[in-house]
């Protein structure tokens, strides 16, 4: 990820401290270096969710192989780990997409960048009709662990680590079952 979209974006969530979304001015952020790819603010979003992905393949460069399901989890729960250290600015940021659905529209095909990303992190095929099928999946699943860890006030992420676990067990034994 090119410095100046890493810097974009830490100033986005710098600002995101003290700021709701809704209040940030693009004047605030956009400068020369920055004002090609920098048009509207949902362009904001989106250079956050690729400086998370990011931070995620970084933190992920030496991820152990093991099984799908258990890289799985390695892999969103070291999502949640890098959303956690921003966690006042991500609530910020889904309260304001919860009030705006227009706007979760747009950012669709970044998350879905996302969700590849984690799959193939976590050794998932994602090609073919069967990759497409396990992308919704991830998709569905990651969007139902951001709702618990979005209401998980605790400092280990327990609640979240158990809901994860938990589906990833049901979806495990839903795809043997098949």
């Amino acid at each position: 990820m090119e410095k100046n979209k890493i810097s974009v974006a830490k100033k986005t969530l710098k600002i995101l401290e003290n700021q709701s979304f809704e209040s940030i001015k693009l004047t605030t952020i956009i400068n020369k270096n920055n004002s090609e790819f920098i048009k509207k603010k949902i362009d904001l979003l989106v250079n956050i969710n690729n400086f998370f992905d990011y931070l995620l393949k970084e933190d992920l460069k030496t991820l152990e192989k093991s099984n799908s399901k258990d890289m799985l989890f390695e892999v969103l729960m070291a999502r949640l780990d890098i959303l956690n250290k921003y966690r006042l600015q991500i609530k910020k940021l889904i309260n304001y997409l919860l009030s705006k659905p227009q706007e979760v529209l747009k950012l669709i095909p970044s998350f879905l960048e996302t969700i590849i990303l984690m799959a193939t992190l976590a050794n998932i095929d994602v090609n073919g009709i069967k990759g497409g099928t396990k992308i919704k999946g991830i998709f569905i699943l990651y969007l139902l662990i951001i709702f618990t860890w979005n209401n998980d006030e605790t400092v280990s992420l327990e609640k979240t680590m158990t809901t994860l676990d938990k589906y990833l067990s049901s979806i495990n034994k839903f795809a043997n079952y098949l």
